[in-house]
């Protein structure tokens, strides 16, 4: 009996702990790299209990999607840049590779 309350409210306190990071929309991503200035896309609380990470619009159940689609989102933007701007000092190889090092970063 002792052990379910005292799991019960450790668990509520995390919880409570977790809503208030998000509740301020504090940017889950951690990856920081940005070549270009394009960095990954912020993921935040989306709201839903159901589909808690939000990136760009998109929900996401778990956060291991919701990382992918950030690096993801960073290195089209990446690309975009190489394959319009043609005077940039790096190339898709650089933003391949800068997907990889976002990737790593967030366990994905």
């Amino acid at each position: 009996m002792k052990t379910t309350v005292i799991l019960t409210l450790l668990a509520a306190v995390t919880l409570g702990q977790a809503r208030l990071l998000y509740g301020r929309q504090a940017n889950i991503q951690s990856f920081t790299g940005a070549l270009g200035g394009v960095a990954a896309t912020p993921i935040v609380d989306s709201g839903d209990e159901d589909r808690p990470f939000l990136v760009a619009g998109a929900t996401f159940v778990n956060i291991g999607a919701a990382l992918q689609r950030s690096c993801d989102q960073q290195q089209n933007g990446c690309f975009n840049l190489v394959n319009g701007a043609g005077d940039v000092d790096f190339d898709q190889a650089d933003c391949a590779a800068q997907k990889q090092a976002c990737d790593a970063a967030g366990g994905a």
